[in-house]
Formats: C-alpha cells, sequence, structure tokens
C-alpha cells in the first residue's frame, strides 16, 4: 500500500522538477542582449554582450573581448562567432568581475 502510494506520487514530483529546471536554451534565450562570459575549453576566455546562439550552441558576442585568467582585455574583436562544441561554460550577467567558482 505505502509503495504504491509513493510510485504514484513519482511522476507528480519528477514533473515538478522539471518544471524548476532550467534548461541551458533557455537560459541563452533570457540572457540575450546581455554581459556574458564564456570559456573555451583551451582556456581562453571571452567577454561580450550575447547578440544571438542556435540548438548547438553556437553563440554570436557583440562587443567582444578575450581575457586573461585575471580578467584583464588582451584583444577586442567586435562581433564574434564562438563554436558550441568549444564551449565549457557560460556566465550570465557577468560585468567584469571574475565569478566566484
Amino acid at each position: 500500500m505505502i509503495s504504491r502510494r509513493i510510485r504514484d506520487e513519482e511522476p507528480e514530483r519528477n514533473q515538478q522538477n522539471r518544471n524548476n529546471v532550467e534548461t541551458p536554451l533557455r537560459l541563452l534565450k533570457k540572457a540575450l542582449n546581455a554581459p556574458v562570459t564564456v570559456k573555451l575549453k583551451d582556456g581562453e576566455e571571452y567577454r561580450g554582450i550575447l547578440n544571438n546562439y542556435d540548438p548547438t550552441m553556437n553563440i554570436v558576442l557583440d562587443e567582444s573581448t578575450q581575457v586573461d585568467e585575471n580578467g584583464n582585455a588582451l584583444v577586442s574583436f567586435g562581433k564574434i562567432l564562438i563554436r558550441g562544441n568549444n564551449i565549457l561554460y557560460i556566465v550570465v550577467g557577468e560585468s567584469g568581475n571574475k565569478a566566484a567558482k
């Protein structure tokens, strides 16, 4: 009886958890025209304004700048395209200070 009740409640709990989880593409949609920091798999880091993205997480940054590990600007590029398969992570809302990890 108890196990049956738990089994019946399980799909409802899973549905609630799914509704609270933010998918990466939804997060990118909310972050359009916001400042972001993008860390690549090879260690390079870029900051800019998220202009566009696609389902494979290729992203376009406006006003982009490559930064070093301390957050200091190295090179300014303007508009760049970053392939999604090179991205390690994206930090949304980064205004210039290194985020705590």
